[in-house]
């Protein structure tokens, strides 16, 4: 038996957590952080995930260690959800289970996303690991399986003293209310139960519910036209149905005088109150231990006859022999070997070096020797200078120690597939296509006895103890990637080039706005993918302001990616305002980490450890003169996320100012935005309803100065859509579907390529900016005609920097681009791995073997029952 654990994903800047995974023949097992970027960390390297049962999530429960766990959990839900769809049998077709295993908080932060997180066919168990009381045996493990034994170690920091969790009892009126008329999920309103059975039923009902979307309930409401969608016709006889009687997001609205009822988790309001928690988790995790090889020679000397009577010492059973004598399996087998693994030590600051040194376990060193092959570090910045950790790798010099730590890693490149799309992009124009920021160099180490984690490097545990380098990954190499590019390309891109480089820009009619920026920083739709990251854009408008329109998982990775250092620092002081068009998890699930990266560098220090939820600075919609606010446009019930989730942890909840696109799209702007209209020289902000999904809209800005941004967010073309821009200067429009997949756009309320130009030409926009495409389009999307009638449009790349002034320059990128991706097809075919290929070959066979059972199974029957009635006659004869 082979077992090892593989590094994953190291501290970088796109992908700033640790992980682990563990090897063993019949299961997977994470271990460390799932931060933003690690799905798509794990499609670059190509990590398998089908076998994965437990996840073991280390350090404390914020949105650095933890934001990328919604993301893979629903990507893992949607790939469960097609095994059983194509599976035959009813064993194949059984939900899998997985189990999430982290700190305090971690229930609740996965209950704040249940407004936008549903996957039935998922089995998620979440298991909040408790402290051992005081005295307990330390060599207790907290989880067994038939593989391995897990310790975990809950360190604290300095001066640390537990606090009272607040409990439901006291704020159940308040915080645990629950929509009367829903009759699913009735049970948990009452005020008895405990803050844990709350949080316990909200989770199991996001991931492995019963319910269905063929529930319905009565409905006699009468139509309220703020929930109508506005491309759906209406008149004095027919009016539209309401998106409010369709939560679960379904293009298919219920029947007449029925409403769908909702998952049962979306019922629930509002949480019960928490507190962020200091704890940081470790792990000690072995295998079992080995029994000993059985001696014969020594059996048969103690009188022992060869036999069954071998079989019952090997297996344990202790023997009295005829004469009276008692043998033992001791007596006859090699001593037991003891379970050996690894250690996952978690110190998230300097504070929490005293409290992981004085852990019992590190007492007794002999065993710590037996057990403990190697050390796998995951330090914040300045810890791997600390002496006393040098000290402790000096004590235990018979282990390999593996350091995970911005302190000693290099930050290279982790999405390589993007990054050689960006390099053979940046040949045809250097300003619209940048070279993202990367450094193959190690800093230099504070601490020696230890190796660098790097992506590959691989701990043997089984069946012998070996650190083994071979698999790590070479470093993204752009000298390498520009001596691979085709020759053809490499002319057509250097002819654009020069070509652009000496011609006028003919997107300098486009008014006098012609330094204003867009960055597409993800242009991806559902999920990250190799090529793409999911929707944001920044746009930034001189001397007024930039605005990020959507905010995508690991947006802030990618901004780290485009800028220096010195430039980000900038581009923080320079953001105003976060809008969100709707709450699908691919358009906002980066917010909450953008929004801490800002509040540290804008107010000049990290946000401090209070309840946000009881801060009463928090603005929506009125005055506040004090500096570093950040104002938020978004739908009302993501105020209700970023609420609940400062309770996790908080990330300066207290500097946001927040509007909702309810209110704007109902006309209440004059007395609710003049502080966000103010602060970014804004004329006005226009909203109106998307044909996507409830609570989804549409979008429009317009500066003092004359410059006006449409953005459709995920949409159906709508007439709303088209007045509020009206004369816009840039569409940034999703084009997710070629023309020929127009049914498909329909079913899933998306837009078309053609479909988004027109919308750029029924409001007069002077420029088009196409995005959010399908992952079937992986590099290039398909080129419409309507691009060659002369407008000016582009085709959205991630980290694509656009200057208004140079729209019109795109156009002579299309040759290049072509015999760029002219190969594209059957991309996604190459990109399967050995074992993805033999597991979907094994698959195939057996569905086909299943197929020929059932076939045969008739022919059997009927044979059977002709040789019975031959029995029958000659019985009877």
């Amino acid at each position: 038996m082979k077992v090892q654990c593989q590094v994953l994903t190291t501290p970088a800047s796109d992908t700033l957590g640790t992980c682990f995974l563990l090897h063993f023949d019949d299961r997977r097992y994470l271990i460390g952080h799932i931060g933003e970027g690690a799905q798509r960390a794990f499609t670059e390297r190509r990590a398998r995930l089908v076998k994965v049962t437990d996840v073991f999530l280390s350090g404390r429960t914020q949105w650095s260690n933890t934001g990328g766990l919604v993301g893979l959990l629903l990507s893992m839900g949607d790939q469960e959800e097609t095994r059983m769809t194509h599976s035959l049998t009813a064993a194949a077709r059984g939900k899998k289970g997985i189990t999430v295993h982290g700190g305090g908080n971690l229930k609740h932060m996965l209950a704040t996303t249940r407004a936008f997180v549903f996957r039935r066919t998922m089995k998620l168990k979440v298991s909040e690991i408790p402290k051992p009381a005081a005295g307990q045996d330390v060599g207790i493990p907290y989880f067994k399986d038939g593989n391995i034994v897990v310790r975990p170690l809950h360190i604290h920091p300095d001066g640390y003293t537990p606090a009272e969790v607040v409990g439901v009892d006291s704020l159940a009126d308040k915080n645990a209310r629950v929509i009367t008329r829903k009759r699913s999920f009735d049970d948990i309103s009452d005020p008895r139960h405990t803050r844990e059975a709350i949080l316990n039923k909200v989770v199991e009902n996001m991931f492995c519910s019963d319910w269905t979307m063929d529930t319905m309930l009565p409905d006699d409401r009468p139509l309220n036209e703020n929930d109508m969608l506005a491309d759906l016709p209406s008149s004095p006889t027919k009016r539209p149905r309401s998106t409010e009687r369709d939560p679960q997001l379904s293009v298919h609205l219920p029947p007449p005088g029925k409403s769908r009822a909702p998952w049962p988790a979306s019922t629930v309001q509002n949480l019960p109150r928490s507190t962020p928690s200091p704890i940081a988790l470790s792990y000690i995790i072995t295998l079992h231990p080995q029994r000993g090889r059985f001696l014969p020679k020594k059996a048969i000397a103690l009188g022992v006859q060869s036999g069954p009577n071998f079989s019952r010492l090997a297996a344990g059973e202790t023997l009295t022999l005829p004469n009276g004598t008692i043998v033992t399996p001791d007596d006859v087998l090699e001593p037991t070997r003891p379970g050996t693994g690894f250690a996952v030590v978690d110190l998230p600051d300097a504070s929490y070096i005293a409290s992981f040194l004085s852990q019992p376990e590190w007492a007794d060193i002999p065993r710590v020797a037996a057990e403990i092959g190697a050390f796998f570090y995951i330090l914040g910045p300045g810890v791997a200078a600390d002496p006393r950790i040098q000290t402790f790798v000096t004590t235990h010099a018979h282990a390999r120690h593996i350091v995970s730590s911005v302190d000693i890693c290099p930050d290279t490149v982790t999405f390589k597939g993007a990054a050689t799309a960006a390099t053979k992009l940046n040949l045809i124009d250097r300003t619209y296509f940048p070279l993202p920021h990367a450094s193959n160099e190690f800093p230099p180490s504070p601490l020696s006895g230890i190796e660098p984690a790097l992506p590959g490097l691989v701990w043997q545990i089984e069946p012998k103890w070996e650190l083994q380098s071979k698999g790590v990954e070479p470093v993204f190499n752009v000298e390498q990637v520009l001596a691979d590019i085709e020759p053809e390309y490499a002319q057509l891109a250097k002819e654009t080039r020069e070509r652009n480089d000496t011609m006028t820009a003919s997107g300098t009619t486009i008014g006098g706005w012609g330094d204003i920026e867009l960055i597409t920083l993800g242009t991806g739709s559902a999920m990250p993918s190799k090529y793409r990251n999911v929707s944001a854009t920044l746009v930034r408008v001189p001397c007024a302001g930039s605005v990020l329109f959507d905010c995508g998982e690991n947006t802030l990775g990618q901004l780290r990616r485009l800028y220096t250092k010195t430039e980000l620092r900038e581009v923080w002081k320079d953001l105003k305002a976060v809008y969100i068009s709707h709450l699908h998890a691919d358009h906002h699930l980066g917010t909450v980490a953008v929004l801490r990266a800002w509040h540290e560098e804008v107010n000049g220090r990290t946000p401090t450890a209070t309840v946000a939820g009881d801060e009463t600075t928090i603005n929506k919609g009125g005055s506040q003169t004090s500096e570093g606010v950040m104002s938020i446009v978004a739908p009302r019930r993501f105020l209700v996320w970023l609420q609940e989730y400062a309770d996790v942890e908080n990330y300066g909840f207290s500097r946001l100012r927040f509007v909702s696109c309810e209110d704007i799209t109902h006309g209440h702007q004059v007395s609710k935005v003049p502080d966000v209209l103010n602060s970014l020289s804004l004329e006005s902000i226009q909203t109106s309803h998307a044909a996507h999904c409830q609570g989804s809209y549409t979008t429009a800005w317009t500066w003092t100065n004359g410059f006006k941004f449409a953005y459709s967010g995920d949409t159906r073309p709508t007439r709303g859509f088209v007045e509020i821009g009206k004369g816009a200067t840039v569409l940034l429009h999703e084009a997710t579907f070629d023309d020929e997949l127009i049914a498909e756009a329909v079913n899933k309320r998306h837009s078309t390529t053609s479909e988004a130009l027109k919308a750029g030409r029924d409001m007069g926009a002077r420029g088009v900016v196409l995005t959010h495409f399908s992952q079937r389009y992986p590099k290039l999307p398909v080129l419409s005609e309507a691009i060659e009638e002369g407008m000016e449009v582009v085709l959205a790349f991630d980290l694509c920097r656009v200057r208004v002034r140079d729209m019109g320059r795109f156009e002579g990128f299309l040759p290049a681009l072509r015999e760029l991706y002219k190969d594209e097809e059957g991309e996604k075919d190459e990109d399967m791995d050995e074992e993805e290929k033999a597991e979907a070959t094994k698959l195939k066979m057996k569905e086909h073997k299943i197929l020929q059972r059932q076939q045969k199974q008739p022919k059997q029957q009927k044979s059977k029952e002709r040789q019975e009635k031959k029995a029958q006659v000659g019985a009877e004869a």
